[in-house]
Parts: C-alpha cells; structure tokens; sequence
C-alpha cells in the first residue's frame, strides 16, 4: 500500500520534527507542524500563542471538534470550551491541507483529523533520555537545571492533547504503524526509513 499522509507523533526533543522535515523533502511533498498553528490563527484571526495557551489548559469533552468533524448541527455548540473550539478549528485546518495532496502532519493529532483517509502511515519517534536531555540542550538551549521538567511538561501536554482526541494512551505503540526510536537510528536514518515505506 502506497501512503501520501504521514501523520508524526513524537517524544519532546526527540527529533520529531526534523525527521519529518527531512522525510517530506525526500519524498517531495510539504511538511507541516507549526504552520498548522500559524494558519489556523490567520482564519480565526487570533494569534498562536492564544491557541497555544488554550492548549496548555485543555477542558471539556471534545464536544465541538465532534461537531466540526461530523458535520452535524445541534443546540449543544455553544456550550463547547474555547478549547474545544480551538481544537476543531485546528482539525479543520489539517483537513483543508489534506484535501490539498500529500504531506507530512507533525504533531496535532493528524491522524484523528483525517482518520476516514487510508493511506496515512502513523508514526511516533520516541528517543532514550540521555539523547534528549542532550537534543534539548544543544537545540532548543534548555538549561541543564531545567531540562527533566520541560521534558515532562511538554510530554505531558502532548499526552493530554493525544488523549483528548483519541482517548488512548499517547504511547502506546498500537496506536502507530511505525515505532522510531531516534537515540538508536538518528534523524536521517529515520526519515529514510519513513521515506521508504511510503513508496513501496
């Protein structure tokens, strides 16, 4: 089977992003993560750190992005979080982007979003804690004192936003079609193994 979606969840620091990167180029195709953020901000007219304070706080049942998802209208909309609003409007976004050709999603519960598509490989990088202690030092310049806890919180954010949409565990490896541990194969390893599945 051919896929033309890769949808990338990752481990804080584990190299998510730039495997993600460096699949799309190699398969020709775009890759978007923060620019899903970035676009969904523009059309709500708000601004990215809104969304991603909103993000920090998640609440409620999710009963809006169901809403969006579905199609169906009911008495029961207003009543959704601005959390929830948010979090559909994002949903929205990516499947606006789908419907546009094959890319690579990072981060965002892409695979929730266009979960009716098929041809969607689903990935999760994760890495060992040395390796992102390290990667999180050298590239996103986090103190040694502080490093373990943005670990955690970020991991934990993730989590939660994973378990909003899906109500499953964020690492659970059944979740996935492809399990990547970057401290073992780095980032070019890795995206050349995500490369290869997609043009079989």
């Amino acid at each position: 089977m051919k896929y033309n979606y890769i949808a990338i969840e990752r481990e804080y620091a584990s190299g998510g992003q730039e495997i993600g990167t460096l699949a799309a180029e190699k398969l020709g195709i775009p890759c978007y993560g923060r620019e899903i953020l970035e676009k969904t901000a523009q059309r709500e007219n708000i601004s990215v750190d809104y969304i991603e304070e909103m993000e920090e706080n998640p609440q409620g049942s999710f009963l809006y992005s169901l809403y969006k998802i579905s199609g169906m209208s009911n008495g029961s909309l207003g009543k959704a979080t601005a959390a929830e609003k948010l979090n559909a409007d994002e949903i929205e976004t990516i499947r606006e982007i789908a419907a546009e050709g094959p890319a690579v999603f990072v981060g965002r519960c892409a695979a929730f979003a266009i979960k009716e598509r098929k041809d969607v490989l689903k990935v999760f990088v994760h890495a060992n804690i040395d390796y992102r202690i390290k990667r999180a030092e050298e590239v996103y310049k986090i103190s040694a004192s502080d490093v373990k806890s943005v670990l955690k919180k970020y991991d934990k954010k993730r989590s939660n936003y994973y378990r909003m949409n899906f109500s499953r565990d964020w690492r659970d490896v059944s979740n996935y079609d492809l399990v990547i541990d970057s401290s073992v194969l780095g980032t070019e390893k890795a995206a050349e193994l995500i490369a290869q599945c997609c043009e079989k």
